[in-house]
């Protein structure tokens, strides 16, 4: 009997499963990287722990990237793409899309937020903690632009306590109102929770998925979380360039735009 020809279709389907299955067996034989534990593990002072965490992240003075986001409210939730200008204590700029059509041009001050709708044609102009309302990352803090790289360190002080368990250090403040989690592998923060008197969790930060940009090590994946107010924001960032040269935060809006209050 003789066998009928194998449709193209067909062919084709094989072909990419058995490439699929070689990529995968490739894969799996590939040597393990994950970081380990250093040596002085679980013996660091907070002060070494705060320069390990801060060590060449201090020459870092401006970014792009381009970056899924995602975020939610009591009211709505919104998924878009952007492609990110930040300059240290200086301003952030996002040019939001979806599916490849632009949404709106968004520019944060130290005092101020621009929106520029590009659908409805109108720009929104307000303080820059109208934005807290909507995007739970702390966007009116000098820490910013550490929280958005994903670099944040405990301040220079001495009142932190510091334990541990068997792969993380964790630190508080003298009110135990200010908690960080510290990966000692990867030497950053992977999680930061800011409490009320009575405890209650007002911020949660979390910081995750970690690879190297131009040999500095960053988080790709990072959630910013206001309970009290069902606020979170998921930031995944797909490409980034560190201290690239001439960033632009101009939002090109037309003379003719009306101004209208950022709500």
């Amino acid at each position: 009997m003789t066998s009928s020809p194998v449709p193209s279709a067909s062919r084709a389907l094989l072909l990419t499963l058995t490439c699929a299955l070689f990529l995968i067996g490739c894969g799996s034989s590939s040597p393990n990287t994950a970081p380990r534990l250093p040596d002085a593990f679980p013996d660091h002072s907070v002060d070494q722990i705060r320069t390990q965490i801060t060590r060449g992240t201090d020459t870092i003075q401006g970014y792009t990237a381009k970056a899924r986001v995602r975020v939610q409210t009591p009211n709505q939730t919104q998924s878009f793409n952007a492609v990110i200008h930040h300059r240290r204590a200086d301003s952030l700029f996002m040019r939001l899309s979806l599916f490849g059509i632009e949404g709106g041009r968004l520019l944060l001050t130290p005092d101020s937020v621009f929106f520029y709708d590009t659908r409805n044609t109108v720009l929104r102009v307000g303080p820059v903690e109208a934005v807290q309302k909507l995007f739970p990352a702390p966007v009116s803090s000098d820490q910013f632009f550490d929280n958005m790289l994903g670099v944040l360190a405990p301040a220079a002080r001495p009142a932190w306590s510091l334990r541990s368990d068997s792969t993380l250090y964790y630190l508080s403040d003298a009110t135990d109102r200010e908690r960080y989690t510290v990966d000692p592998a990867h030497w950053r923060v992977v999680r930061y929770e800011e409490r009320s008197a009575t405890g209650t969790v007002r911020q949660k930060r979390l910081f995750s998925q970690f690879r190297r940009v131009e040999d500095v090590l960053l988080p790709a994946r990072l959630i910013f979380q206001q309970p009290s107010d069902d606020l979170r924001a998921v930031v995944n960032y797909e490409e980034m360039t560190l201290n690239p040269s001439g960033l632009s935060f101009s939002l090109d809006v037309p003379e003719q735009v009306p101004r209208r209050r950022f709500q």
